[in-house]
């Protein structure tokens, strides 16, 4: 349950920053845009020195199937990069919260005891 709520608030965190970063590039080019996927993808793959973007295609199309890439990565890198990580990080978010019950108090803390 705990894994969950990180996952899902380390994905929140992703697209906060991804939305912070089209904000600083629309604020240097001009106009307000969303980048998708691929493209902060590529700029990170870039500025980093590797290949992976490349890597994961011919891996998926030469082992699993070129219908799987066509089909569903292609499609998921022209999203908005903010909406590819806060959608699942919202939905593990409110799946793996706290429902209903009282609070249990923390074990160490001094104001639950006197």
């Amino acid at each position: 349950m705990i894994v969950g709520r990180v996952l899902g608030w380390f994905l929140l965190f992703a697209a906060l920053v991804l939305l912070g970063w089209d904000g600083v590039s629309s604020l240097s080019s001009g106009e307000w845009r969303f980048a998708v996927l691929g493209q902060r993808w590529f700029e990170i793959d870039q500025a980093m020195g590797g290949a992976s973007l490349n890597t994961l295609q011919a891996g998926i199309e030469r082992n699993i199937s070129v219908d799987l890439w066509d089909n569903i990565f292609q499609p998921l890198l022209q999203w908005w990069a903010w909406a590819v990580f806060f959608v699942p990080g919202a939905l593990l978010v409110l799946l793996f919260r706290r429902w209903g019950g009282e609070r249990q108090p923390k074990r160490f803390s001094s104001r639950g005891r006197r």
